[in-house]
């Protein structure tokens, strides 16, 4: 019996928003703790069960990644 390894490739979609002052990016999640971005025109609070920003809404945009994540998988032959 062999043992063979299959990676499988995943995109991941990843939520940031954007500053449009300073030009900072902040991830969604932020476990619970306002992150603010360097000139404090956006603030962002956020878990898995919501998301919190404050600042005007003119300043700040929202920007979807996608990042290849891998799934190692052992398979028997």
């Amino acid at each position: 019996m062999f043992m063979t390894k299959i990676i499988e490739a995943k995109n991941k979609k990843e939520i940031y928003f954007k500053c449009k002052k300073c030009g900072d990016e902040i991830y969604w999640n932020t476990n619970k703790q306002m992150i603010h971005c360097k000139c404090g025109a956006l603030g962002v609070d956020g878990c898995e069960d919501y998301v919190r920003l404050l600042g005007d809404e003119k300043n700040h945009e929202e920007v979807m990644r996608e990042r290849k994540t891998e799934n190692n998988l052992t398979k028997s032959i």
